[in-house]
């Protein structure tokens, strides 16, 4: 009689583990669909116009319409040509929006330009991140209407060498590629 409750027990303990690893499995599968959207690259290209586009990966936005964004570039001669930042749920899911950012190749900035944004820099050197205004780019966002802008191309190097860039607007409007966009964005 014992022997059937410690075996039924066993038993019991055995589904029990079972159950909590499977509903473990679908919980990480479930985060990583969600964190690894990428939107319909044909979707993309209608949408913009291009022919060719390589994509960059996640983009988080600050101060725009929507922070999940999912970067491209418009690649001409194996030379990017233009990015462009959609909504990263463009063609998956029915509401995406379809406003998107296309920044173009950029100059070199000026002292004035980067002087611009020395707050911006200081905060970054108190989190022990060196950074540096490195160029100006003409951009577009693109919704019903146009809106001209100008982006400032920032580069970022934390304490373990990571580097990353991100463009920034002076009216705040931010689109971080983090450390994924860095070397597609390195010349651009």
């Amino acid at each position: 009689m014992t022997k059937r409750i410690i075996i039924g027990g066993l038993i019991v303990l055995l589904v029990i583990a079972t159950f909590l690893q499977v509903r473990e499995i679908i919980r990480a599968y479930n985060i990583a669909y969600q964190e690894e959207i990428v939107p319909e690259e044909t979707r993309v290209k209608s949408l913009t116009g291009e022919e060719s586009l390589e994509g960059i990966g996640r983009v988080t936005g600050e101060n725009t319409l929507i922070e999940s964004l999912y970067g491209y570039t418009s690649v001409i001669d194996q030379e990017p040509e233009r990015v462009i930042v959609v909504d990263r749920n463009l063609g998956v899911q029915p509401k995406a929006s379809d406003a998107y950012y296309e920044i173009e190749r950029g100059r070199e900035a000026t002292e004035e330009e980067a002087a611009k944004f020395d707050d911006l820099i200081e905060e970054l050197d108190k989190q022990q991140l060196f950074a540096q205004v490195i160029s100006t780019h003409e951009a577009r966002y693109v919704t019903n209407d146009e809106k001209s802008l100008t982006f400032y191309k920032v580069f970022t190097r934390d304490v373990d060498t990571n580097e990353a860039v991100f463009f920034i607007a002076e009216d705040g409007t931010k689109l971080d590629f983090h450390t994924v966009g860095f070397q597609p964005l390195r010349y651009f």
